[in-house]
């Protein structure tokens, strides 16, 4: 990297130096994968997640209590602010373990090839790893997690 990368990569805002992760995890059957959302702005990131979240509340039938939880809360239309966003993810976490969500920083930094993706990925599987831990219980048997999907906004 020439000295002049360099000073553009330290003139660039703080958040184009890093990547955004989202990840939700939909439910402790470790059937169903989390889904990834990538965004360079954090506050665009935390709407998709939250907007992809609502797509899959809408239907009654995959979690339970997600017809009130909805009705409680404000419709995608009426989230004017980030702060609106996150009143509505905060309110989903206090509501239900599952969908769960996180959210992640990782540095944008340039590999051999000037592609990174090493770095991408290793922080990508830490990341994933970190959440995964942190949503296991500590007493719970893994051969019980293929039986119960978990799928309820009723804790």
């Amino acid at each position: 990297m020439t000295s002049t990368e360099r000073g553009e990569q330290a003139a660039r805002p703080p958040s184009e130096r890093f990547l955004f992760l989202g990840v939700i995890v939909w439910s402790d059957d470790p059937e169903v994968g989390p889904t990834v959302i990538a965004d360079r702005h954090p506050v665009a990131l935390a709407r998709a997640v939250a907007l992809t979240i609502h797509e899959m509340l809408v239907d009654p039938h995959l979690y339970a209590g997600a017809t009130q939880f909805l009705a409680e809360q404000p419709p995608p239309q009426d989230w004017l602010l980030p702060e609106d966003v996150d009143r509505w993810l905060d309110a989903l976490q206090e509501t239900t373990p599952y969908p769960a969500y996180s959210f992640h920083q990782i540095p944008i930094t340039g590999g051999v090839d000037g592609t990174g993706h090493l770095a991408v990925s290793r922080h990508l599987e830490q990341a994933l790893h970190e959440r995964e831990q942190a949503l296991a219980p500590d007493d719970l048997d893994t051969s019980s997690l293929r039986s119960d999907p978990g799928r309820s906004l009723e804790r």
